[in-house]
């Protein structure tokens, strides 16, 4: 009989093996096609700290954006370079191969660098979908490599992430994509949050400027209040009135919303043509509030606007959306 560990080794080997049979076209590696914002285009940035760092595009962007999500880059006791730890749901598990085995390959020793751990938190009290055998979190712990210390000389002062705004201009689309996929999410079908919660609200508010000023997506920063029940009955008002939510810190939590449709759609049009995996498509399946018309127009934009094999899957689902509506 397998030993805990080995059966946790065996899931994630079947994880990766279902992923490169799914996505063989990532056996080969090939230069990934990222853009800079165009507001920035005229501004000289080669000379800045964060442009010396030997990490290529978009890799630098990929590593940038997972390290603001549920990931940490640090300097351990007793090691001279950094590394960067990080966790998915199994359920992501394409999402968390294609950065790990795809994207930032150099960084790792391919799956003796990844685990897989069983459910625990939040996801612990989940039901599992009918087809899922296995539900818990794959994680990775990078190499300590000179290229990351590096970074963390520059995105983590102190041995802590820190969002600053000189660092975020250097960033390409990718990185917009990865905080998006990693910590954003479409709710109440017509609206786009972002959760960044562990950060302060300043360091967030100048998330929230930089979108504006540098990507044209408006957004602003909101205190979460935990609402009463039947809280959909009640006014804007009263909602406001709901208990404030607090880090565990004692701090406030705030999330970052982008303010208004627009906006959302600016930001879903820089990061659908970009998604690597079928299984995070749903984070750009955009469906407005009783609004027909749009609905249609955004199915038939986004049909073009993601890689050309999730275009029938991406077609499909809102031909399916249109019929009941």
């Amino acid at each position: 009989m397998n030993t805990p560990q080995e059966k946790r080794r065996e899931i994630l080997k079947d994880s990766y093996t279902k992923f490169k049979t799914a996505y063989p076209q990532f056996n080969k590696r090939k230069k990934l096609s990222y853009k800079y914002p165009k507001k920035l285009k005229h501004v000289d940035l080669s000379s800045k700290k964060m442009a010396q760092i030997p990490i290529e595009e978009p890799v630098k962007s990929v590593l940038c954006g997972t390290c603001l999500g549920d990931s940490s880059l640090r300097i351990n006791p007793r090691y001279a370079n950094a590394r960067i730890q990080s966790r998915h749901s199994s359920r992501q598990a394409s999402w968390f191969f294609w950065k790990w085995t795809v994207c930032c390959s150099e960084y790792t020793n391919g799956l003796d660098s990844m685990t897989f751990q069983v459910s625990d938190g939040y996801q612990k009290n989940s039901s599992k979908k009918e087809d899922e055998e296995n539900l818990g979190k794959l994680k990775v712990s990078t190499k300590a490599h000179k290229d990351l210390t590096a970074l963390h000389s520059i995105i983590c002062p102190k041995n802590k992430e820190k969002i600053e705004r000189y660092w975020l201009n250097h960033m390409t689309d990718y990185f917009l994509m990865v905080i998006w996929l990693d910590d954003g999410s479409l709710y109440n079908t017509h609206q786009g949050c972002l959760s960044l919660d562990f950060f302060p609200k300043e360091e967030q508010e100048v998330f929230v400027n930089y979108l504006e000023s540098v990507w044209d997506v408006k957004a602003y920063l909101k205190n979460t209040v935990e609402l009463p029940p039947k809280a959909g009955a009640l006014s804007a008002r009263a909602q406001a009135r709901g208990r404030r939510l607090k880090m565990k810190d004692g701090r406030d939590l705030y999330k970052i919303y982008i303010k208004d449709q627009e906006s959302l759609l600016n930001l879903l049009r820089i990061v659908a043509p970009l998604i690597p995996v079928k299984e995070m498509l749903y984070k750009v399946m955009f469906v407005p509030f009783n609004n027909k018309g749009l609905l249609q127009r955004w199915a038939s934009e986004l049909v073009e606007l993601v890689q050309p094999e999730f275009r029938d899957d991406v077609k499909k689902h809102y031909e399916t959306l249109l019929l009941g509506s």
